[in-house]
């Protein structure tokens, strides 16, 4: 083929035909398709039982989302212990969670979400976890118990299995929170807690918040993202009703927001051996705007959840009817989230502004305080816990912190499955509570200290940088009832530095992210992006064929 012919072809003056294509060297998939259209038509029915087969292909690849791992580059070490040797190890905490979360960490083992076919979209996804019944499955027989807070408040927790059935052991117990305004009742904890209870033979805590899951509201108060001594309160009831079991605790949504604003408070104090965060919004300020932004999400998503507030709300109008701090009609006339929030949530908690309520009570500026082992398992197509706001940077410098996440999976969906559709995450999360508990297998008495031995640091901390532990305040109402202010702008808590303390900790740092770029030799950037070019090669080169393939089937048609 000379180059006047290619202008010609170019410029419109003459068209190729497929007697051209035979006459010249061409190659590939229009060389494929001429051969074709010499043949007498008897591949076009094996083409044509091909084809779907071909475009299932192409969906799976399209569709398919393998896990992602986030974490920090000198993780913490995980102190293990040989019952049979009765000996001490420690490990490297990520080559742990690998090891023992093949969901996690290997994608011919599970580390790859799979979606329905008719589920691809993060919103539906979310609308099917939102509507579809699941009564028929995950059947938990539950045992509840009522708590009073120091306020009057009341909260419930439900056992599984109940406590008469499997008396005060040292059996590892899992303590769930629910998203919002949900219970022990919702699909996606009685899906993990089945599995934790009758699969693994572990125990499990539901703690259903104030007025949630038929809970009676018995003070006028309800719950909160950033409120967590109720949470603080259910933790100390459950160690004490079970002093030689291993705690750890999975939060759901909004209940996973509290939890890790639990677990900062806690530090190296905190109870549970580890935590795990599901669908967690993590800046509640971000994801406002994020959901008001959209029309699903200002039309759809913000007026469903403010629905829920105000329907739980307008079952206990009693404890407000005469209050000086909220006015119901103003709640009644609200239709978003937002505006429950300020009509209701920020007043009873004491925030000046809405805004003020979602900057302190998100658990973002917590993570860093964390000194456990944690988990955040959140989809990048969340179309409420939106993606923008995962705390990625927070995670890489916190030892203790691993971030997985999904292209695929919606808010608290992660559906596989064409008949029967189960939640992916459910495998995971097992996998990951399991290996924490089974790391050490000894009683809390028989652990040193008689504390739950987990990690020990290998990194810096925060200390180590002259910041102290409780660099972020929750709002406390008790410490609010002594104040003559509002005092939620509180700022962060730093010691003190000379001048020349400051140049040293620059240059420190300075040499830190130095050795940080060493470590990625150029070998590895190449790898990298080797292999972020072959899946765009293969798509290119599939997504080419594809057409020629049915314009040449509907041409011999």
């Amino acid at each position: 083929m000379d180059m006047e012919t290619v202008s010609q072809f170019l410029m419109g003056h003459q068209q190729p035909s497929w007697d051209f294509f035979n006459a010249t060297n061409t190659s590939g998939p229009l060389r494929f398709l001429a051969a074709l259209d010499q043949n007498d038509g008897s591949l076009v029915l094996p083409l044509l039982i091909l084809l779907p087969f071909l475009l299932f292909s192409l969906f799976r690849y399209y569709a398919n989302s393998a896990v992602v791992l986030t974490y920090n580059d000198d993780p913490a070490s995980i102190c293990l212990f040989n019952q049979r040797t009765g000996k001490e190890h420690t490990e490297n905490l990520i080559d742990y969670i690998r090891k023992k979360c093949p969901s996690l960490s290997d994608p011919a083992r599970g580390a790859t979400f799979k979606p329905t076919m008719w589920m691809t979209s993060g919103h539906l996804q979310t609308a099917y976890a939102a509507y579809r019944d699941f009564n028929s499955v995950y059947k938990i027989p539950y045992e509840r118990e009522l708590l009073s807070t120091p306020d009057g408040g009341t909260v419930s927790i439900d056992w599984a299995p109940s406590v008469k059935t499997m008396p005060a052991d040292d059996t590892p117990t899992l303590v769930l929170l629910h998203g919002l305004t949900g219970g022990s009742h919702e699909s996606y904890i009685r899906a993990l807690v089945e599995t934790m209870t009758k699969d693994h033979g572990y125990r499990c805590v539901v703690f259903n918040a104030r007025a949630c899951a038929n809970t009676e509201l018995t003070s006028a108060q309800l719950y909160c993202g950033s409120w967590t001594e109720d949470l603080r309160m259910v933790v100390k009831h459950i160690r004490k009703t079970l002093p030689e079991s291993k705690l750890m605790s999975v939060g759901f949504s909004l209940g996973a927001n509290i939890l890790m604003n639990y677990m900062g408070e806690e530090g190296d104090q905190c109870e549970f051996l580890g935590a795990m965060s599901v669908g967690n919004p993590f800046d509640l300020m971000g994801t406002c705007l994020a959901i008001e932004r959209g029309w699903l999400g200002s039309k759809i998503y913000s007026p469903a959840m403010g629905g829920n507030l105000r329907r739980i709300f307008m079952k206990h109008t009693k404890w407000f009817e005469n209050s000086e701090i909220v006015d119901v009609d103003l709640v009644l006339r609200g239709r978003s989230i937002r505006d429950f929030d300020d009509a209701v949530t920020r007043r009873i908690f004491k925030y000046r502004t809405v805004h003020e309520y979602y900057r302190m009570a998100s658990s973002s500026q917590r993570l860093l305080d964390i000194k456990r082992p944690f988990l955040c398992l959140n989809a990048l197509d969340d179309p409420i816990a939106v993606s923008e706001c995962l705390p990625r940077d927070e995670v890489k410098n916190n030892p203790f912190g691993l971030l997985a996440t999904t292209a695929r999976g919606g808010h608290l969906g992660w559906f596989e499955g064409f008949w029967s559709q189960k939640r992916w995450c459910t495998k995971p999360l097992a996998e990951f509570c399991i290996a924490l508990f089974e790391a050490d297998r000894r009683p809390v008495s028989r652990t040193p200290s008689n504390k739950p031995k987990v990690v020990a640091t290998e990194v810096s901390t925060l200390e180590d940088k002259n910041i102290t532990p409780e660099s972020h305040i929750v709002r406390d109402i008790k410490t609010l009832k002594d104040m003559n202010h509002g005092g939620a702008t509180t700022k962060p808590l730093r010691n003190k530095m000379t001048v020349e303390q400051q140049h040293t900790q620059k240059a420190s740092s300075s040499s830190s992210s130095s050795q940080h770029v060493d470590r990625q030799p150029v070998e590895r950037r190449k790898k990298n992006t080797l292999q972020a070019i072959r899946p765009f090669t293969r798509k290119s080169f599939l997504a080419t064929l594809l057409p020629l393939i049915i314009y040449y089937i509907m041409k011999r048609r």
